[in-house]
């Protein structure tokens, strides 16, 4: 079974063509440059796929499917993208309908974050779990449900939008508009945010390390400090992690997971914000709902948006 991947984000791109086991064949990572607008974009991926195709012997009638990992809001039933946020023109787009004619079908498209659920879900810290529940923590906070060995979409297919839960009411703006929202407060985006404003009060080592440019900061800076537990850098890890145990609490009385996977932020920092978060957690739910539940750092560090796209193809395929 040949696999066409196919990953859109905003900054990246990612482009494969694999097995069904996970084997990829060919790979290539290009820039998205995402200010040109949609109609350059879908001519590079289209352009990339058929050199990788060619690359390992491979026509297109070759593929049993394609996967289509985006960012949404979409319809994955219709294979149209409503509104890619910053991604100019990505409006009402017909992704499915544009590679099936270029290509051939069966084409899937899903949204990232559920896509991503997906991949880790097969291939990563995911396996085995009956009920997980997926959050990606980059830029913002999106998320994917895994409910009784199924991906749960929702009446509209925008089940999983665990970031947009109000943590704190009077809380810092969201991307969105709404105030307090687990997003503002945990993604990479809101704690850059609100790292600036108490730095640029309290100055300090994080001050240093970016030179007084507040610009600099980041998640990375702030881990930094923290893992020299710098007073300023270890107070706001503690204070993010509270909210983030709040909302992992919320999905916890309402879902009851086995398991519940963290992405990319988290991923790479275990000891200073996973270990914490789980004793947290446990102040806050029942031992009977903890007991046996796992919070786990995601495992697919590398080729994530490949391995995602590739797992839409084989959930449409159902060849789970």
């Amino acid at each position: 079974m040949n696999i066409l991947g196919i990953d859109i984000g905003g900054t990246k791109i990612e482009v494969c063509v694999a097995r069904e086991d996970g084997e990829f064949l060919a790979w290539r990572r290009i820039p998205t440059k995402a200010q040109r607008g949609p109609e350059p974009i879908l001519k590079e991926i289209i352009l990339t796929a058929r050199q990788l195709l060619e690359e390992v012997n491979l026509k297109k009638d070759d593929l049993t499917g394609i996967g289509v990992s985006a960012p949404g809001p979409l319809n994955p039933e219709k294979g149209i993208i409503y509104q890619a946020p910053n991604m100019p023109g990505w409006v009402n787009l017909p992704v499915k309908k544009i590679l099936e004619d270029k290509f051939g079908g069966p084409v899937f498209l899903e949204n990232d974050a559920n896509a991503s659920c997906l991949a880790e879900w097969k291939f990563g810290a995911g396996k085995g779990f009956r009920d997980m529940v997926f959050l990606t923590m980059s830029t913002g906070i999106g998320g994917g449900l895994i409910l009784d060995n199924r991906l749960y979409r929702g009446a509209n297919f925008f089940a999983g939008e665990v970031g947009h839960q109000y943590i704190l009411p009077e809380g810092p703006v969201c991307g969105c508009g709404k105030r307090g929202h687990l997003e503002a407060l945990c993604s990479g985006s809101g704690m850059t945010k609100r790292l600036k404003e108490l730095v640029g009060k309290e100055k300090g080592q994080m001050w240093e390390m970016v030179l007084g440019d507040l610009e600099k900061l980041s998640p990375e800076i702030l881990i930094e400090a923290a893992k020299e537990k710098d007073p300023l850098a270890c107070r706001f890890l503690d204070q993010t992690i509270n909210y983030l145990a709040y909302g992992l609490s919320n999905l916890i009385f309402i879902l009851n997971p086995q398991a519940i996977i963290l992405g990319t932020i988290v991923a790479k920092t275990e000891g200073l914000i996973i270990r914490p978060l789980r004793r947290r957690v446990n102040e806050l739910c029942w031992d009977v709902l903890t007991g046996e539940l796992k919070i786990l750092p995601a495992l697919l560090t590398q080729k994530p948006g490949s391995y995602a796209s590739l797992s839409v193809a084989l959930e449409g395929l159902g060849k789970w």
